[in-house]
């Protein structure tokens, strides 16, 4: 073993000005210790924290492109089971089944969709002759599809649905009478991202005639898109909000603004909304723009076509172009989008 003054032979000349190496007469052993000055570990802290700081931003965008490839291909494989769909029905499925006049049902196209999206265990466990509010099929309401879900939709994978039944005979009390709807019941439901096209039209003004692929009880087939499958949305996608309201009491409700895949709920907020969307508003737009499409990544919004692919369409569409290619037979010609 060398010892101290034996060591020192190994070392420069100028040994004594090397900030980490100092002579240390300690009688015989080793006169040399390594380490590091306070001013040179805080000056390495500060160049480790710049090439953090440099690199989040490009991991978080690197992990936000990866999310939006998976969106692109959510829309991607709905539109190839529409079109699966199709090739055994011979027609596309409704946006959702309803009798317009007893309300009693609302199954929506994506839980019709389900055996062609690999997941016809579920699809066999609905019950499709019940209405979406009994017993029976409330234990569905929180089953959520993968396919279903945008990964960058920070909002939970499910919300509350406010259902506010109206209340057909009237009351009594005193010597008045009057109507008194009951309190609104909460049904949590699964969430979707994907909602079928409704239209250039708002879907609340007539849930029944939409001049887009999917409406109450529709009925499309292929042939009768004669504007073109490559010009015609078919699925779009839209991100999750809530908002505070009032029920008819004056008490503060949370309504989340929130699409659904298995279906609408009778008497629901925004029955049509649940399950469509409609190209009255802009995509993107900042005022509410649930009846409509938006999206949580940057640079647009997917829609899948009729065609089966996938564009991404930009806020600043041409509102002609875009409400033209919500139609399936207006005869529009629509421009570059």
């Amino acid at each position: 073993m060398i010892g101290g003054a034996a060591f020192n032979q190994f070392l420069p000349a100028d040994a004594d000005l090397l900030p980490w190496c100092q002579k240390m007469p300690t009688g015989g052993k080793s006169t040399v210790r390594v380490g590091f000055t306070l001013i040179e570990l805080l000056v390495v802290i500060a160049i480790i924290s710049v090439l953090l700081a440099l690199l989040l931003p490009a991991v978080q965008a690197a992990r936000e492109a990866a999310r939006a490839t998976e969106c692109r291909n959510n829309l991607k494989q709905i539109a190839l089971a529409l079109h699966n769909y199709h090739d055994r029905a011979g027609v596309f499925p409704p946006a959702w089944t309803a009798d317009p006049f007893l309300l009693t049902q609302g199954w929506g196209w994506g839980a019709m969709l389900l055996p062609d999206m690999e997941q016809a265990t579920l699809y066999q466990q609905l019950q499709f002759n019940e209405s979406l509010t009994s017993t029976a099929t409330r234990q569905w309401h929180l089953q959520s599809v993968k396919t279903f879900v945008c990964p960058s939709d920070a909002h939970p994978l499910s919300g509350i649905v406010i259902v506010q039944e109206p209340e057909f005979w009237p009351r009594f009390p005193a010597a008045s009478m009057y109507f008194h709807p009951p309190p609104p019941k909460l049904f949590p439901m699964a969430k979707s991202n994907y909602p079928a096209v409704y239209g250039s039209t708002a879907a609340a003004d007539n849930e029944d005639t939409g001049n887009g692929m999917f409406f109450r009880n529709s009925s499309v087939r292929l042939r009768d898109i004669i504007d073109g499958t490559s010009q015609t949305f078919m699925i779009g996608e839209r991100r999750t909000t809530q908002r505070q309201k009032k029920d008819f009491m004056g008490n503060d409700l949370t309504y989340v603004d929130m699409t659904t895949w298995i279906g609408v709920l009778p008497w629901c907020s925004d029955p049509a909304s649940r399950v469509v969307g409609s190209g009255h508003v802009p995509p993107m737009t900042a005022d509410r723009s649930f009846p409509g499409f938006n999206s949580q990544h940057s640079g647009g919004t997917f829609f899948a076509l009729a065609d089966g692919s996938v564009r991404r369409i930009s806020s600043s569409v041409d509102t002609t172009t875009y409400r033209a290619l919500m139609t399936y037979s207006g005869g529009e010609v629509s421009g570059d989008f």
